[in-house]
C-alpha cells in the first residue's frame, strides 16, 4: 500500500482527542444520604459498568472516525492485494506482443511492431533485478525461450530485436489466456499483462468465446489468473492510407498452353478517402499484365479481371501486386499457381484403324483431346485398336476411352475390370456397333463392374412421333468438370441428340447422371467402382447420332472430364500463412522422401516418418514466408510435384477496431488499463504504481462509524432532567 499525500497521516494523531475528552469530560456523581435500601447498591454497580462500556465504545468510534479521515486524506492506494498478505514486494510480468500483418501498417511515419517493440523495452526498463518477464508473440516462427518468465530480461530484449511482422493472423484470445494461465503459476507478489497490439476487431475474434477447461475451473488459481491487470498498449493512430490485396483466382476451360486463362483480383481499400492503384500480373517473375487505373471507394472492394494466355506447359508461378507504395507493403502481393500441359496418358481405344482419319470413329474425340497438336499437349494420346487390350500395359494411362467397341470377349472384360478397381478410369461412347444384349451380358461376366449401368434399348427420335431430336436439359453443376461449363445454358441446351442408348438406372448401385436430356433419360452416367471410375456417353461420338461433336462444348468438356478424372488440378492448392503443407501418400511408399522447396530458393529434403501408417499424408509446418511451395515426392521411381500458393490473411487488412467497451465486456471482471501513449508510458506506470485508490473504502468507514456512533450515544444516553445525576449514599 503506498499513499500519495502521506503528510496527512499527521493528522491521525488526533484520534486522542476523543480519549482526552473523555477523560476530562467525566463527571463525578453527588453523593447525597439516602435511606437505606436493600437492593439499591447492586443496582448503582449495574449500571456503571453499562455506563463505562457505552462510553468506551463512544470514545473508540469517535477515535476511529478522524483516523479514517486522515488516511482518506492521505490517498492510499494499492497495486495488488497480494502485498497485504506479506507475498514479497516481486513481480511477474507478461508481454503479448501483436506481430499480424495489421501491425506492419505504417503508422505516424513508423511501423506499428516498431512502436510497440519500443512500448516493450520501456516495460522492461521500468521492472527491477530480479523481476520476472515473459514475451508472447503471436505468429512467426517460435522462439525456444518464448512464453516462459525469466529473471533474464537481456532474453527477451534479444528476441525483440529478431521479431517480424507475420503474415499470420492473430489470435489474442488464446494469448491472453495463455498469459492468464501462466502468471497463475508465477511466485510473485505483483502480476501483470501488457498487450501490444493494434486492437483490430479481427484479432479478438476468440476471446470470451471460448468454453473454459473444467481443469482451469477447478484450480486454486483459476479466480486469481482472471484478476491479474491488463494493460492495452495501443499502437492504432493515425495509419497512412492503404490499399490491400485481398484475393485472387485463376481459372481456364482446360489447363493447356495456348488457352485463354481468367486471372481475377479483388483489392480492400482500408482508408477513408478514396484511393487509386495499378495491379501487375506476374507469371514466373516476368510482367504479363498491367491494370489502367483501378479507383477503389472508400472503405470498399473492388474486383478486377485479366485475360492472359500461358505460351508454354507446366508449372507456372503467378503473382498480383499492387504498384507503389502505400500503407503497408505486407498486403500488396498474392500468389497462385496453375498447371499446364501436364501430358496425362489416355488410351483411345476404336474398332478398327480406318485409311482416311475422319472417318475414324474416334476422330472428333483425338480432336477434342489433342486441338492442332503433335505431342506437346497437355494430353498424350495412344491410338489402339480392341485386339489391342489384351497385351497392352493398361495402368499406363490415366484414362482409357472404348469409342463404338462391340462387346469384348471375357479375357479383355477381366482386364478392363482389375484396370478400374486398381484406380483407373474407363470412359464408354455409343455407336452402331453396340449391341445391347451383348454388353449386358458381357457386364454380366464382369460381376456388374464394367458398364455403370446396364443398357436398355437403342432410341431412335422419329419425326413421325412428333420429334425429331431430344435436347440436353441438364448439367450436374456439383460436378467438378462440368460446374464451369453450365453457364450459359444455351451452352448445352444447344446440344441435339437424334439417338441414343436407353440406360436402366434401376439398380441397387445407382449411377451418378451428369446430364440429361429434356425427357429425362440419362444421356452421361457415372459410377464408381473399387479406386477408379467408370462412365458412359449414351450417344455416338461422331455426327450421325448428335451434333454434339459440332458444338463449342465438346472440347472443353472432353478435357475437363478427363483432366478431373486423372486428377490433374488445376490451379495449385491455396493456404493461409501458418497452416500446414499436406502431402498425401500412397502405401507403397518405402524409402520415400519428400523435397520441399520454399519461396526462398533452398531446397529441404525430409524423410517420410515410417509411423505414418497406410494412406498417411507428409506434413510440412513452416510456412511463415508467403509465395509457391513446391513438393516433390522422391524415390520408388516417383517425381511427382505438387505446388502450393501460400498467403497471407486477406481479412488482416480490414482496419475495424474493437471498443473498450466489448473488451471489457469479452474479459469479464478483471482490470483493465488503457495507455494513453505507446511513446511514453510513464503516466501508465505511475497509475500503476499508485494502484486501486482505496479512499472510498476509507470514506464508507467513516460513514458507518457516524451512524454507530449516533445510534450508541442515542440509545444509552437518557434525556437528562433536573439539576444532575446525584448518587445516594447507603449506610
Amino acid at each position: 500500500m503506498t499513499f500519495a499525500a502521506p503528510l496527512f497521516l499527521i493528522a491521525a494523531l488526533a484520534g486522542i482527542i476523543p480519549v482526552v475528552l473523555h477523560l476530562i469530560s467525566r463527571r463525578k456523581a453527588k453523593q447525597l444520604p439516602f435511606s437505606t435500601l436493600r437492593f439499591l447498591q447492586l443496582a448503582v454497580r449495574k449500571t456503571r459498568r453499562r455506563r463505562r462500556i457505552h462510553d468506551l465504545l463512544l470514545m473508540l468510534l469517535r477515535a476511529a472516525v478522524l483516523m479514517l479521515i486522515a488516511a482518506g486524506l492521505a490517498r492510499p492506494t494499492i497495486t495488488n492485494l497480494d502485498l497485504l498478505w506479506g507475498s514479497g514486494s516481486n513481480a511477474a510480468v507478461a508481454i503479448i506482443l501483436d506481430n499480424s500483418a495489421s501491425m506492419g501498417v505504417i503508422d505516424r511515419d513508423c511501423p506499428r511492431l516498431e512502436t510497440a517493440k519500443r512500448a516493450a523495452r520501456q516495460i522492461l526498463d521500468e521492472l527491477a533485478d530480479g523481476d520476472q518477464v515473459a514475451l508472447l508473440t503471436t505468429g512467426g516462427p517460435r522462439f525456444a525461450e518464448e512464453a516462459h518468465l525469466d529473471r533474464a530480461h537481456e532474453k527477451v530484449v534479444q528476441m525483440l530485436d529478431q521479431c517480424d511482422a507475420s503474415y499470420e493472423r492473430a489470435d489474442l484470445g488464446v494469448k491472453l489466456q495463455r498469459a492468464q494461465a501462466m502468471l497463475a503459476e508465477a511466485e510473485a507478489a505483483n502480476k501483470q499483462i501488457y498487450l501490444l497490439t493494434d486492437l483490430q476487431k479481427l484479432s479478438f475474434e476468440s476471446l470470451g468465446r471460448r468454453e473454459r477447461n473444467a481443469d482451469e475451473e477447478q484450480s486454486e488459481h483459476g479466480g486469481r489468473a482472471r484478476n491479474v491487470p491488463v494493460i492495452f498498449i495501443d499502437c492504432h493512430r493515425a495509419p497512412k492510407p492503404n490499399v490491400a490485396v485481398t484475393g485472387v483466382s485463376a481459372a481456364a476451360p482446360v489447363p493447356l498452353a495456348g488457352v485463354p486463362v481468367s486471372v481475377g483480383v479483388e483489392l480492400l481499400n482500408a482508408a477513408a478517402a478514396d484511393q487509386q492503384r495499378h495491379v501487375e500480373l506476374l507469371i514466373d517473375g516476368v510482367k504479363e499484365a498491367s491494370s489502367p487505373v483501378l479507383n477503389v471507394p472508400a472503405g470498399a472492394r473492388l474486383k478486377h479481371d485479366f485475360q492472359i494466355t500461358l505460351r508454354r506447359g507446366g508449372l507456372r508461378r503467378g503473382e498480383v501486386r499492387l504498384v507503389g507504395d502505400d500503407g503497408s507493403a505486407m498486403d500488396d502481393r498474392r500468389f497462385f499457381s496453375m498447371t499446364v500441359d501436364q501430358r496425362i496418358p489416355v488410351a483411345v481405344v476404336r474398332p478398327r484403324r480406318h485409311e482416311i482419319p475422319y472417318l475414324e470413329d474416334s476422330f472428333y474425340l483425338e480432336q477434342a483431346l489433342a486441338p492442332g497438336r503433335s505431342g506437346d499437349g497437355g494430353i498424350l494420346i495412344a491410338g489402339l485398336v480392341a485386339g489391342d487390350l489384351l497385351a497392352e500395359p493398361l495402368g499406363d494411362y490415366k484414362v482409357i476411352f472404348c469409342v463404338n467397341l462391340p462387346a469384348v470377349d471375357a479375357d479383355v472384360a477381366v482386364r478392363l475390370r482389375e484396370y478400374v478397381a486398381g484406380g483407373g478410369n474407363l470412359v464408354w461412347i455409343c455407336g452402331d456397333n453396340i449391341d445391347v444384349a451383348a454388353y449386358n451380358q458381357m457386364n454380366q461376366q464382369a460381376a456388374g463392374e464394367l458398364l455403370p449401368a446396364a443398357l436398355a434399348e437403342v432410341r431412335v427420335a422419329e419425326p413421325a412421333g412428333g420429334r425429331d431430336s431430344w435436347n440436353v436439359a441438364f448439367l450436374d453443376r456439383q460436378h467438378a468438370a462440368l460446374g464451369q461449363l453450365v453457364e450459359p445454358a444455351s451452352l448445352y441446351q444447344s446440344i441435339l441428340v437424334y439417338k441414343h442408348v436407353r440406360l436402366s438406372t434401376t439398380d441397387a448401385d445407382t449411377p451418378r447422371v451428369l446430364a440429361r436430356l429434356d425427357d429425362g433419360e440419362p444421356l452421361l452416367v457415372e459410377r464408381s467402382v473399387g479406386r477408379g471410375k467408370l462412365l458412359m456417353l449414351a450417344t455416338a461420338g461422331n455426327v450421325d447420332w448428335s451434333n454434339l461433336p459440332l458444338r463449342p462444348i465438346f472440347l472443353p468438356l472432353l478435357m475437363r472430364l478427363t483432366f478431373e478424372l486423372a486428377g490433374a488440378e488445376q490451379q495449385g492448392q491455396m493456404l493461409l500463412a501458418g497452416q500446414p503443407l499436406i502431402l498425401p501418400l500412397d502405401d507403397r511408399r518405402q524409402d520415400v522422401a519428400v523435397e520441399v522447396l520454399p519461396p526462398s530458393g533452398e531446397t529441404i529434403r525430409l524423410n517420410v516418418e515410417e509411423d505414418s501408417g497406410p494412406h498417411g499424408r507428409f506434413r510440412y509446418d513452416q510456412t511463415h514466408q508467403i509465395g509457391i511451395y513446391r513438393l516433390q515426392l522422391l524415390g520408388a521411381g516417383r517425381g511427382r510435384q505438387v505446388a502450393y500458393a501460400v498467403n497471407g490473411d486477406g481479412d488482416e487488412s480490414d482496419p475495424e477496431k474493437i471498443t473498450r467497451e466489448e473488451l471489457q465486456k469479452r474479459i469479464g471482471g478483471g482490470p483493465l488499463i488503457f495507455a494513453d501513449n505507446p511513446d511514453d508510458l510513464s503516466s501508465t506506470f505511475a497509475r500503476l504504481r499508485e494502484g486501486k485508490s482505496l479512499w472510498e473504502l476509507f470514506l464508507a468507514g467513516v460513514l458507518i462509524a457516524l451512524v454507530f456512533e449516533t445510534f450508541l450515544s442515542n440509545r444509552f444516553t437518557p434525556a437528562e432532567k433536573g439539576p444532575g445525576p446525584y448518587l445516594a449514599r447507603v449506610e
